[in-house]
């Protein structure tokens, strides 16, 4: 967790990858989990491992973050976006159902040390579905500009069918 501070001096071939779930209900929303220590809110994505593959990448984290697994063939391929200098982030969507995929039944087994306290705190503490309006207010700047002004939530919806 935290920001990388040497990450814009990176030169663009040092462009580091993560990955990411769009998990879209009946409904259109989102499901977003709290970044604990932050105000933010965000999908389940994270930094690829090497040799892994962008979904293998996505799977994973959606099943560390928010303990959610989907079979492979559901996700819908995104593509690659430029996230922030630096980073560039590869998403998938996957459509399912509020009543199947419930906030309060999600868990995150990932966990980092609280520098303050010592204590080892799970990267997600909370979890829960937000339309566009939530997410305007609860989603950093650089993913808000991503998923809403960019469009990438709407082409998601557009792409998945929901089990």
């Amino acid at each position: 967790m935290g920001a990388c501070f040497h990450c814009d001096a990176l030169p663009m071939s040092s462009t580091l990858l993560s990955c990411g779930l769009l998990v879209i209900n009946e409904r259109g929303e989102l499901l977003v989990g709290h970044s604990t220590g932050s105000t933010h809110w965000d999908l389940p994505k994270g930094l690829i491992d090497p040799g892994e593959t962008p979904l293998g990448c996505a799977l994973r984290e959606a099943q560390e973050e928010f303990g959610l697994a989907f079979a492979p063939g559901r996700l819908v391929d995104l593509g690659r976006h430029a996230y922030y200098r630096g980073k560039d982030l590869h998403l998938f969507a996957v459509g399912t159902d509020s009543a199947a995929t419930r906030p309060e039944a999600c868990v995150c087994v990932s966990f980092f040390d609280d520098e303050r306290t010592g204590r080892r705190l799970p990267e997600i503490d909370a979890f829960a579905w937000a339309d566009d309006e939530v997410l305007g207010l609860r989603l950093a700047a650089s993913m808000r500009r991503l998923l809403l002004g960019k469009g990438v939530l709407a082409e998601a919806r557009g792409r998945i069918v929901a089990l």
